[in-house]
């Protein structure tokens, strides 16, 4: 089967501008690369601020974004026959992979945390990415097949805000983790966030208390597992939000353990205030550069121990995948993607994801998309 040369992608030509509907040429191939069908991406947050260039970091335009990608196989490679797991793979295979790691710097062969990567390339900041209708998969990338059973939707999820999810409780494991009968409270409601609550609530918590300011979200929460949900607007009042918090646990004293998803600052700061003593923060959603006030005294005090986690590697999505695939009867993991949109409708989709429209928005090249 030939290959075809050209597609069509929706390209950032400049940051705070929208996006191209374009004809490009694929990438020439090497012997190993594997080219995709682009079958559904998703817009991550990262993309949004990407776009309108605010992250730490600004990649050289113009930049074919999208780190959430299903891909088809339309090529196997000489001598790969299955993926990183061990599953076997043939051409059309769905699958979603990790982004490009080097396997030789210090934190991939010491540390043994390849997400950490000193010479990554990542898929749709470095390399061309899925909002397009080909993707190539270059040699040296892991990548996972997804399940049969699995739904574009379900599995989506799996390649950022799930992975995350998964990398990011296995260092809070490693702290002593969430305990049976722990109080847990998750701030934001976004993907991430709900990965850590149907997590949270499948780990032994007794209450998994979600904090939001949109009432639409809250609900959504209840159904990843969320025992109880916390409208922000409805304790302006911060010294009354405290205590509110600190009721819902046991004895009133407060969360066994905080799992910070807003990526908001000033949510940072107060949370600290709201935590028990003896308690974990894990901290995944703050990708801001703003500083906020806190005093260090509280974190000693409280005998507090705080973990951050970004991102994930080939593990997570495997593990993520399981996840999904062994609970997806019970939750109802499709309806994170609450809009699919045409891929030439990609600024629409990233407008109303930057106006919190779309929990998370799906796209689909034009010429295979059903409506």
């Amino acid at each position: 089967m030939s290959l075809p040369t050209k597609m069509m992608a929706a390209m950032l030509d400049k940051y705070n501008e929208p996006l191209n509907y374009r004809e490009i040429d694929i990438p020439e191939m090497g012997p190993k690369d594997m080219l995709t069908k682009v079958v559904m991406a998703s817009v991550c947050g990262t993309d949004v601020h990407l776009a309108h260039d605010e992250l730490p970091f600004t990649p050289p335009l113009p930049l074919l974004m999208g780190h959430e990608t299903i891909g088809e196989i339309m090529n196997l490679p000489e001598g790969v026959t299955t993926d990183t797991a061990g599953n076997p793979v043939k051409v059309g295979d769905r699958i979603m992979w990790a982004h490009h790691f080097d396997n030789k710097c210090y934190n991939c062969k010491v540390l043994h945390e390849p997400q950490g990567c000193m010479h990554s390339i990542g898929y749709g900041f470095h390399h061309l990415g899925g909002f397009a209708e080909y993707e190539v998969v270059f040699d040296g990338t892991d990548f996972v097949r997804v399940p049969d059973c699995v739904t574009n939707e379900e599995a989506v999820g799996c390649c950022c805000a799930g992975r995350t999810v998964v990398s990011a409780f296995e260092k809070l494991q490693n702290a002593g983790g969430i305990r049976t009968g722990d109080c847990v409270v998750v701030t934001g409601v976004g993907p991430v966030g709900l990965y850590c609550i149907v997590m949270a609530a499948n780990s032994g918590a007794s209450r998994v208390i979600a904090t939001d300011v949109s009432p639409e979200r809250l609900e959504f929460a209840k159904k990843w597992g969320a025992t109880d949900v916390v409208n922000l607007k409805d304790h302006p009042d911060e010294a009354e939000l405290i205590k509110y918090i600190q009721g819902l646990c046991t004895n009133g004293r407060g969360p066994d353990v905080m799992i910070e998803c807003s990526g908001i600052p000033a949510v940072f700061a107060q949370n600290l205030k709201i935590l028990a003593n003896y308690s974990k923060f894990l901290i995944i959603g703050q990708t801001s550069t703003r500083s906020c006030e806190i005093v260090p005294n509280m974190i000693q005090d409280k005998n507090m121990v705080i973990v951050g986690s970004k991102s994930g590697d080939i593990r997570h999505y495997i593990k993520c995948l399981k996840f999904v695939e062994a609970k997806r009867e019970k939750y109802p993991f499709g309806s994170i993607i609450s809009h699919v949109y045409k891929m030439s409708d990609i600024n629409t989709a990233i407008a109303n994801m930057r106006a919190a429209k779309d929990l998370k928005a799906g796209v689909v090249p034009d010429a295979w998309f059903k409506g």
